[in-house]
C-alpha cells in the first residue's frame, strides 16, 4: 500500500509534404529522451517533488522514466489541498511556492524522457476520500465549487495530465466517479492504485469509462500477493505493476529484480511504476534512478533505454579517499562519498563537521586526474534534517597536488537539498568542497550526505 503513459503522379507532393510536416515537428516540440517503447514507466515521488527543486527536476527528465506522479495530495474538510504537510491550494487559488510550480512545469519541457505527470490522491491511514465524498454532499462537483476550483488551480500550477486515485479506507463508488468525472471536466484523466477492494475498483472503473486510462496495481506490501493477470481480468484491461526499492530501511526490490518481475507479468502489463523516489535516493548504484527506468522499459522494448546526458550513475568520487580540516565522531568524510544518503536511524551517513572555523572543507583525492563537467552535494534536508541546516555558501575547488587550491565554481545563498551543477570541463585529480557559510542560520555546523563528481 502506498503510504505517508498512391499514385505515382502524386508521390513527389507526398514527399514535400511528410518533409514539412517533420520540419516543423523537429521545431516546434521538445526534444525528448524515451525508450523505444510507449510502455508505462513512471515514479511516485513525495518531499524531494516539492522540496528538491529544479535539480531533482533535471534527474527525473534525464532518468528515461516518462511519468511523474506527485505524492500525495491531501484535501482537507474545508476544501484546503495540501501536498503532504503544506498548504497549495486555497480559495480556487495556488498558494504553495511559485518555485514549485516552475519546477513542476520544467518537467514536459525541454530534452527530458517525462511526457506526463500525475498528482496523486490519498493514501493509507488519511481521511482525503471521506473529505471528497463530504465536500461533494455539500457542495457538488461544479465548476463554481471549492473542490473543482482548487484542483483546478493545483492542475495548472502542476501541468498535470492525470490524477490518481489511491483510496485506501472508504471505497464508495458513488462519490469517488463524480470525483472522477469532475477530474474529467478540468481536462485530466483518471488513474487507479489498488492493492485491494477490486470489487470497489471495477465498478469505478466501469462507471467512469474511457476517462479511466491506467491501473497502477501496488505488488508491494499489502499488495504483495496480487497478481497482475487476475487484476487484468478483473479491470478489463492490462495493469501498471508497482514494486519498492526500499523496505524498512533495507533493500527492497533491487532494478534487477523489477526487471525480472515485469518479464514474468509482462503478459498483462502496460509498463510498471517505481514506489517510492524518496527511498531511492537512498540507495546507491546500481540501483539510482535511470537504473529502475531503464528497468522497465527494457521490459517492454528491443532495444535498450538510451544512456541519459549527463550519466547519472558515474559518480568518480565514490568511494573514493576523503578528508577534511574536522570531523564528528562517527560522521567522518568517508561517508560524504559512500553512495548513501541514509539519515537518522538508518545509518545517518554524513560528513559532519561543528569546528569553530568559519571556513570547512572537504577534500576528495581521486587517485589520478579526471575530466569533470558536473559535481553534485546532498545536504542536511536530503537526510530528513531540517532545511535550515542545508548549506548556503560553499565553492568546487581543484587542485594538481592537494595543495594549491583554484576555485571552478561557487554557490551562495542556496535553499535546497540538492545542488547539482554543470561547469566547463575541467581536469584535476584533487577536488575540494570549500564551505563558507554552513547552514541557513548563525549556526557553523556543516553536514554533507553526499559530494559527488562526474
Amino acid at each position: 500500500m502506498l503510504k505517508r503513459c498512391i499514385v505515382k503522379k502524386h508521390f513527389g507532393l507526398l514527399l514535400v509534404i511528410c518533409f514539412l510536416f517533420q520540419c516543423f515537428t523537429i521545431f516546434s516540440s521538445p526534444t525528448k529522451v524515451e525508450a523505444a517503447s510507449s510502455a508505462v514507466s513512471a515514479i511516485f515521488g513525495g518531499g524531494p517533488f516539492v522540496t528538491g527543486g529544479q535539480p531533482v527536476m533535471n534527474q527525473l527528465k534525464a532518468s528515461g522514466f516518462n511519468t511523474v506522479i506527485i505524492w500525495s495530495v491531501h484535501p482537507h474538510p474545508n476544501g484546503d489541498l495540501y501536498i503532504n504537510d503544506v498548504l497549495v491550494c486555497q480559495n480556487g487559488n495556488y498558494v504553495g511556492d511559485p518555485a514549485w510550480a516552475t519546477a513542476w512545469q520544467s518537467l514536459k519541457t525541454g530534452t527530458t524522457s517525462v511526457t506526463r505527470v500525475e498528482i496523486s490522491v490519498g493514501a493509507w491511514g488519511c481521511s482525503d476520500f471521506e473529505n471528497i465524498q463530504a465536500l461533494i454532499n455539500a457542495n457538488g462537483t461544479g465548476s463554481n465549487t471549492i473542490l473543482y476550483r482548487n484542483f483546478l488551480a493545483l492542475k495548472n500550477a502542476t501541468g498535470a495530465d492525470a490524477v490518481n486515485f489511491d483510496d485506501e479506507s472508504l471505497y464508495n463508488v458513488n462519490s469517488t466517479v463524480q470525483f472522477g468525472q469532475m477530474c474529467a471536466a478540468m481536462g485530466m484523466k483518471v488513474t487507479l492504485c489498488p492493492y485491494t477492494s477490486s470489487s470497489f475498483w471495477s465498478s469505478v472503473k466501469s462507471q467512469l469509462g474511457s476517462i479511466v486510462d491506467r491501473v497502477y496495481l501496488q505488488c508491494y506490501d499489502g499488495g504483495a500477493g496480487n497478481s497482475p493477470s487476475s487484476w487484468k481480468s478483473i479491470m478489463g484491461m492490462n495493469v501498471i505493476p508497482g514494486l519498492w526499492c526500499l523496505h524498512n530501511g533495507s533493500q527492497g526490490d533491487s532494478a534487477s529484480s523489477v526487471k525480472s518481475k515485469l518479464t514474468n507479468w509482462k503478459s498483462s502489463s502496460d509498463g510498471g511504476f517505481i514506489w517510492l523516489y524518496d527511498d531511492l535516493m537512498k540507495l546507491s548504484s546500481p540501483n539510482s534512478t535511470a537504473d529502475y527506468a531503464n528497468a522497465i522499459n527494457s521490459v517492454f522494448s528491443s532495444t535498450p533505454t538510451p544512456t541519459p546526458t549527463p550519466p547519472i550513475s558515474n559518480n568518480i568520487a565514490l568511494k573514493k579517499s576523503a578528508t577534511a580540516n574536522q570531523y564528528v565522531t562517527n560522521e567522518t568524510p568517508d561517508k560524504a562519498v559512500d553512495g548513501s544518503i541514509a539519515g537518522y536511524g538508518n545509518g545517518n551517513s554524513k560528513w559532519c563537521s561543528d569546528n569553530s572555523d568559519s571556513a570547512k572543507w572537504l577534500k576528495i583525492d581521486l587517485g589520478g586526474s579526471y575530466n569533470i563537467s558536473r559535481w553534485v552535494v546532498k545536504h542536511a534536508g536530503i537526510g530528513g534534517e531540517s532545511t535550515s541546516y542545508n548549506t548556503k555558501d560553499f565553492k568546487l575547488q581543484k587542485s594538481t597536488d592537494g595543495i594549491n587550491w583554484t576555485d571552478v565554481d561557487s554557490v551562495t545563498n542556496n535553499t535546497a537539498n540538492i545542488t547539482d551543477r554543470t561547469v566547463a570541463t575541467f581536469s584535476a585529480r584533487y577536488v575540494r568542497l570549500y564551505i563558507t557559510a554552513a547552514t541557513q542560520t548563525t549556526s557553523n555546523i556543516a553536514r554533507i550526505y553526499e559530494f559527488e563528481l562526474y
